[in-house]
């Protein structure tokens, strides 16, 4: 048993070795190649500065930044895939946009490091993604409509009489459903979502737009990310949150290109972004990490209750996901 554990030491010693010799290596490959291309969905005020800080840390590497939507990214890459141009080497985008291009095989795995340091639900144990930032959808309501007292424990008590006509649900963000269908089954899912129907729920894209919709008292209630609902509370807005559980997660997920044209470089960005040090900047724009040494602002935003991650692959059938989401509320 002592042999076997000395073998099982050293095997893991060795293992640790080779992760730390890696980043040497990939930094001397970036050198060489001394460019990047990064696709983001990222909006430009968070994205341009946080190339810029790569850029500051690696002053070797150029990095060309393109930002654009979710659907205008994969298209733009599967378009470019299709005349063999490959210009991405790393994307960052939606979790819907990872499907489509795993399957035609326009991403390449990568173990970074830093997985040991993130959260074992927020990359994928292959390393064909792994979330840069994260957001949590939680209850946001009203808090001169709705006292504490009178607040949904459970997703069910929503389908009650006082909630009807009060809430307020996204048209596009399947991430509840997907959750909740994985926590109680698809069929149970749609049941829940055909109830909450039947509650008369207004129907609006965008998180700041349900937010800014709960606060000026037009309805009580909606499902939104923690993190804006936060920001407004802080600033006085009559609002506050509530996780009803499993808290759906989103993931926005990082990918690397199978034909990068700069794969070193592309390694040593996907490392950065889930460095402490990019983690932290990330922090600045409140957004929330993966990683469990860099705590959101407040820490409440990503701990004390039971989560459901909606990784990429749940995505894999998105028009007939979106089908049945969309008849299960009614909208046509």
């Amino acid at each position: 048993m002592k042999i076997l554990l000395l073998i099982a030491s050293c095997v893991c010693l060795l293992a640790a070795s080779a992760a730390a010799a890696a980043e040497p290596s990939i930094v001397e490959g970036a050198k060489k190649e001394g460019a990047l291309v990064f696709y983001t969905t990222m909006d430009i005020q968070n994205s341009k500065p946080l190339l810029d800080a790569f850029m500051a840390k690696y002053p070797f590497v150029k990095g060309d930044l393109v930002r654009l939507g979710g659907t205008a990214m994969v298209s733009r890459i599967l378009t470019e895939a299709q005349a063999g141009a490959n210009r991405f080497d790393v994307a960052v985008g939606i979790s819907p946009s990872y499907m489509p291009m795993r399957e035609r095989n326009l991403i390449a795995p990568y173990k970074s490091p830093e997985f040991a340091n993130l959260y074992d639900d927020t990359h994928d144990p292959q390393g064909y993604w792994s979330t840069v930032y994260l957001n949590t959808l939680v209850l946001g309501y009203n808090t001169k409509a709705i006292a504490k007292n009178d607040l949904p424990k459970v997703y069910d008590d929503l389908l009650k009489p006082q909630f009807k006509q009060k809430f307020i649900i996204d048209i596009e963000n399947h991430d509840v459903f997907v959750a909740l269908s994985q926590e109680w089954g698809q069929e149970k899912a749609v049941a829940y979502f055909r109830g909450i129907a039947k509650q008369e729920p207004v129907f609006l894209r965008g998180n700041t737009n349900r937010a800014n919709m709960v606060s000026a008292g037009e309805r009580a209630l909606t499902f939104v990310y923690s993190q804006v609902i936060e920001r407004m509370k802080q600033t006085g807005a009559p609002v506050d949150w509530i996780p009803l559980e499993p808290v759906a997660v989103e993931v926005n997920p990082a990918m690397i290109s199978a034909k990068a044209a700069h794969p070193n470089a592309a390694r040593l960005f996907v490392d950065y972004l889930l460095s402490k040090d990019g983690q932290e900047f990330l922090k600045t724009f409140r957004r929330i990490g993966p990683r469990k040494d860099v705590k959101p602002d407040p820490p409440k935003l990503f701990e004390g209750f039971r989560r459901r991650v909606v990784a990429p692959e749940n995505y894999k059938n998105l028009r007939e996901l979106t089908k049945i989401h969309n008849d299960a509320l009614g909208i046509r």
